[in-house]
């Protein structure tokens, strides 16, 4: 199977995908407590006023009326817009407002991760059983372990409190306004959501130096005569790092979910801050469309994964298959 065939037939699978993830977040989101019009009314509610904006919004209608119109209109680009985060305001513009921040921490938490687990890994399945591979073990059990969200807190007592950092009490300032005060602000927030994932990382680098390390083909070439340095690099890494590629790719949709917790720590309008405020105002149309994102980001994270790891290993495709 060619390359391209294969691509045309993972994006053929996304359509069915989509669709389940639509319809779950849409259903979720209207069988949980609470609404929107009870938000909007504050202390001066009652069921008649209730019933009124319900029936303004469309929500007395049937849920399958109700699904329809919102599908259609997000194929077309329209989420509709904030009934009580901004009311009146596109949701859409919600979410390019704070799509950059959240992608900028993102990829600087991926950045991180990948520069400290690759070495890290590498390193730990060299020197199995001694000194570094103990500490980097150490390291990564103590990553996966200490939830982001609580190392945020201690980041921010640590840097902001006891040594008095401006910028160790979160908040953001765009990289066009002041690129030095951007990644100041936002080294703290990386390190909280990127160690974990640091974590995962060099777990699965080691674990797969080692298997491809006692491969025939590497005492081969050891055997040739081939040095133990050329071996590693040329040989052992570069096959090693199919798998880990998988792990890395998945891991973006994981750090959209870490950033909810993490911005909301470190004051950060971000998209996961976003989320937080429209699930405590109950506004249906940022939830669904926020949820919906993330989701997409999934998708289109494990499709990209997949075509990479076809690419690299053509077996994947050539026979057959998923």
């Amino acid at each position: 199977m060619s390359l391209w065939r294969y691509v045309l037939k993972r994006l053929i699978l996304i359509v069915p995908v989509l669709f389940g993830v639509s319809l779950m977040i849409f259903g979720m989101v209207h069988i949980a407590p609470g609404g929107p019009a009870a938000v909007m009314l504050g202390p001066l509610q009652n069921q008649e006023l209730i019933n009124e904006i319900r029936k303004n919004l469309g929500l007395d209608q049937p849920f399958h009326v109700q699904y329809w119109l919102w599908a259609s209109s997000a194929i077309q680009g329209d989420l509709g817009t904030s009934w009580t985060v901004q009311q009146g305001t596109p949701v859409t513009t919600l979410i390019r407002e704070r799509l950059l921040l959240t992608t900028e921490l993102a990829l600087l938490s991926e950045i991180l991760a990948v520069s400290i687990g690759i070495p890290a890994g590498i390193i730990g399945a060299i020197r199995q059983n001694k000194a570094a591979d103990h500490v980097s073990r150490i390291g990564a059990l103590s990553g996966i372990s200490i939830p982001n969200f609580w190392l945020g807190i201690v980041l921010i007592m640590v840097f902001g409190v006891f040594l008095g950092f401006d910028w160790g009490t979160g908040g953001w300032v765009s990289p066009f306004e002041d690129p030095v005060a951007n990644l100041q602000n936002l080294i703290l927030p990386v390190i909280a959501l990127g160690t974990a994932h640091a974590a995962i990382i060099q777990r699965m680098t080691r674990s797969e130096m080692l298997e491809t390390l006692n491969q025939d083909y590497v005492r081969t070439a050891r055997a040739m005569g081939i040095s133990e340095r050329e071996v590693i690099i040329k040989d052992a890494t570069k096959n090693a790092l199919i798998p880990v590629v998988t792990v890395i790719g998945l891991s973006i949709g994981g750090l959209l979910n870490g950033a909810v917790l993490t911005e909301t720590v470190f004051n950060l309008p971000g998209i996961g801050k976003l989320l937080i405020l429209a699930i405590s105002r109950r506004d249906y149309r940022v939830i669904q469309a926020l949820i919906l994102f993330i989701a997409c980001v999934y998708v289109f994270a494990n499709l990209a994964v997949d075509i990479l790891y076809a690419y690299l290993n053509p077996q994947i495709r050539e026979g057959g298959q998923d």
